[in-house]
């Protein structure tokens, strides 16, 4: 494969001056260099996968800065169980790679490769496991998950057949997937737990008063009850009711002032003060999601809420907008139909589902909180 041009200027030598000559064109040079770099983008998540795995984020965070020699002993230390050689090349020109990203610093001018030294960044500090409940390390993992990629060579099919690209790779769905594969399942879940705490501590405070008036809490689809665990902490006098599929309750943890209960959220979903629903509405289409609204609304009282929580696809263009789009792609891989929604899109499955008015609280992340109420 033919490298892209490291500028827009040929590397010709003018007849004995050892000059440079500009012969190409910048614009050309520059488009050809941004498609590679989105060719080749695949190789930031499994480089990140990677170094989680290898835990070097920890090893970094807790000793750092170190060479690349001392991160290898630290590597070789936490696998004394097996037979390992760090390849200290190797090691090196992944540390390389994920420092011209900014996930680690490096120390410039060291001629020896094994001497450069890496230390933390704020990106790299996500990463970190080891007593980080917010850790961005799990829905990495998730990301990066061989399963989901496997999927994602049907993007193509979706278009041509209109098949589920996941359906399409396994011959069922993402949701029974995961039902039949405990590690599958098990990546699935610790991602969504560590990736609500943030989000939900955020959640917590920022609607604090309307959490004043609520006795009991509705989970909808809340997984391991991370999200309901922020919450009852923070306001103690909820009872919380964590409903998902049988699978899912059965890993989930015992939780001071949370119930779990088993049930189909498309079945039933039992009445409260308030219903919530995290990133639950974009793993549907618009028929499921009114579906789900309706149960919600029924299941709470002329005065309830109904809380969702989900992200929303700017308008225009900006970094927010692309990591939207971003999303709204996994979900094509991540579920069946489910699909990012601007504002406006969800404004109308709101309407159909009944709710007269709604208030928006955009969230310090990509989410936003939508407090629904039926007057």
């Amino acid at each position: 494969m033919a490298p892209a041009p490291m500028d827009s200027i040929d590397h010709v030598l003018g007849h004995g001056t050892g000059q440079h000559i500009n012969s190409s064109d910048e614009s050309a040079a520059t488009h050809e260099l941004r498609l590679y770099e989105m060719m080749l983008s695949a190789v930031k998540p499994m480089a990140l996968k990677a170094a989680v795995l290898l835990n070097i984020p920890d090893i970094i965070a807790k000793r750092g800065p170190l060479s690349v020699d001392q991160i290898a002993s630290h590597i070789a230390a936490a696998n004394t169980n097996s037979q390992v050689d760090v390849d200290v090349g190797y090691l090196y020109r992944i540390l390389r790679f994920l420092a011209s990203y900014g996930v680690f610093t490096e120390q410039a001018g060291e001629a020896d490769p094994k001497k450069v030294k890496y230390g933390s960044t704020g990106i790299s500090k996500l990463l970190v496991q080891n007593g980080n409940q917010q850790s961005c390390a799990p829905f990495l993992l998730l990301a990066a998950d061989k399963v989901y990629l496997e999927a994602y060579q049907h993007l193509g099919d979706s278009v041509l057949e209109g098949c589920y690209p996941f359906n399409k790779a396994y011959g069922m769905s993402p949701w029974e997937y995961v039902g039949k594969n405990p590690q599958t399942n098990r990546t699935f879940n610790e991602a969504m737990a560590t990736n609500s705490s943030a989000v939900m501590a955020s959640v917590a405070k920022m609607y604090e008063d309307g959490f004043k008036s609520i006795n009991t809490l509705v989970d909808v689809g809340g997984g391991m009850g991370s999200a309901l665990s922020t919450i009852v902490k923070e306001h103690s006098h909820i009872r919380g009711i964590n409903l998902d599929l049988p699978h899912v309750i059965a890993t989930a943890p015992p939780i001071t002032g949370v119930e779990h209960m088993e049930g189909s959220m498309f079945e039933n979903i039992p009445s409260a003060d308030a219903v919530m629903m995290k990133w639950i509405l974009h793993d549907w289409e618009d028929e499921e999601c009114v579906k789900l609204l309706r149960r919600s609304y029924e299941a709470t009282p002329t005065d309830g809420k109904v809380l969702v929580v989900e992200a929303v696809v700017e308008e225009g263009q900006s970094m927010l907008r692309r990591l939207g789009l971003l999303f709204d792609i996994t979900m094509m891989i991540y579920t069946t139909g489910g699909k990012e929604r601007t504002e406006e899109e969800y404004k109308r499955l709101f309407q159909r589902s009944g709710f007269a008015s709604y208030r928006i609280i955009k969230l310090p992340f990509l989410q936003a909180l939508w407090v629904l109420s039926k007057s």
